[in-house]
């Protein structure tokens, strides 16, 4: 019975310094990605915003897209016509941040089913930047997004985020 005891006394104590360990290396990991999402790593990025007609709220959640607190980024439209309700509405609030690099681009009639896919393509191809951020017209954002979403890229293992 003592013999029991101890054994479960010192698997106790094993695992539960283990644990602890793990614990630790958690933290420390986390306070990586923390410093690296404070601005430590911010190379260009290329924002891809697929468009398809004037959504509630479109200007008020592409705004918050111009106001990023990031050092270098563009912003990419793309609509399957030049004439989309959507696409002149995003150059309304381009012209008032003249700052931010904004392209408006056309996919035409998609060459397959899905005409997103088709806009993203279109847009991935005239992408100045590695690293391409997508994100639907009815997205809000704050002005960390950037920052907040290219921060795992500073770890070399990181291929990709979602």
């Amino acid at each position: 019975m003592l013999y029991l005891l101890l054994s479960l006394g010192i698997f106790g104590l094993i695992t539960s310094t283990v644990y602890g360990v793990m614990v630790v290396a958690g933290v420390i990991h986390f306070r990586k990605r923390q410093v690296s999402a404070n601005g430590a790593f911010t190379p260009p990025v290329s924002l891809l915003k697929p468009l398809h007609g004037a959504e509630p709220n479109l200007a008020e959640h592409l705004e918050g897209f111009f106001q990023q607190d990031y050092p270098a980024y563009e912003i990419l439209f793309c609509a399957r016509t030049l004439n989309d309700a959507g696409l002149k509405i995003a150059h309304q609030v381009a012209n008032r941040f003249p700052k931010i690099p904004a392209r408006f681009l056309i996919s035409g009639e998609p060459p397959f089913a899905n005409a997103k896919v088709a806009s993203l393509d279109r847009m991935a191809q005239a992408a100045r930047h590695s690293i391409l951020v997508i994100s639907d017209s009815d997205v809000r954002v704050t002005p960390e997004y950037l920052r907040n979403v290219v921060a795992p890229f500073a770890d070399e293992k990181v291929g990709m985020v979602t």
